[in-house]
């Protein structure tokens, strides 16, 4: 089964919010739950030698927990900031697995090198959806979706990372353009998870 990511693209809905609201956040109207899940990769004997590679079979998907996710009455517009927390969430996922799948084109002398390679990328995403959906909800920031103007800026960041190409240009083996990553948009944008 060759590599693939799942789930990056996804509108939500308010019909996706079907958990049961947290007493303990009675000033929020709405809270979205979602993750990626990245399978055990571990690196392969190249039949026939003593080296190693890590293999097209890496699935990554993005999820929305329905359940855990929960609304009270919103207001229409309060979905749009919810988007952004999803595309958060789906925009690392893509980055992780763009820089995962650079390294299926690497032989490796022994699993150690292999590992040694993957271990950074793991770890540049790992608590990133968290960090970066805390600063998105400051009150310097969007405020919750309260502060439009901030919104505003958001959602071209998200926009942004979905369309814009990377430069210099990077194609995917299939021929597709990989876009610029989230953390070098939101860098660029003084946002520093």
């Amino acid at each position: 089964m060759p590599s693939r990511l799942v789930g990056l693209v996804k509108t939500l809905a308010w019909s996706d919010f079907q958990g049961t609201p947290d007493p303990h956040r009675p000033n929020l109207q709405a809270f979205t739950k979602a993750d990626f899940v990245l399978p055990v990769i571990s690196p392969t004997v190249i039949p026939g030698t003593r080296n190693f590679r890590f293999e097209d079979n890496v699935v990554v998907t993005i999820n929305m927990d329905t359940q855990r996710s929960w609304k009270r009455q919103p207001p229409d517009a309060l979905l749009v900031h919810e988007q952004g927390h999803y595309d958060i969430v789906a925009l690392l996922a893509r980055d992780l697995f763009i820089e995962v799948m650079q390294l299926k084109t690497r032989t490796y002398p022994n699993h150690g090198a292999a590992i040694a390679d993957l271990r950074p990328i793991i770890n540049k995403f790992n608590g990133k959806a968290q960090a970066i959906s805390t600063i998105y909800d400051a009150p310097a920031q969007t405020n919750h979706g309260n502060d439009p103007v901030q919104q505003v800026r958001w959602n071209g960041m998200f926009r942004r990372a979905f369309s814009e190409p990377r430069s210099p240009q990077v194609t995917a083996p299939d021929g597709a353009v990989y876009k610029i990553p989230i953390l070098d948009v939101l860098s660029q944008n003084g946002v520093n998870p």
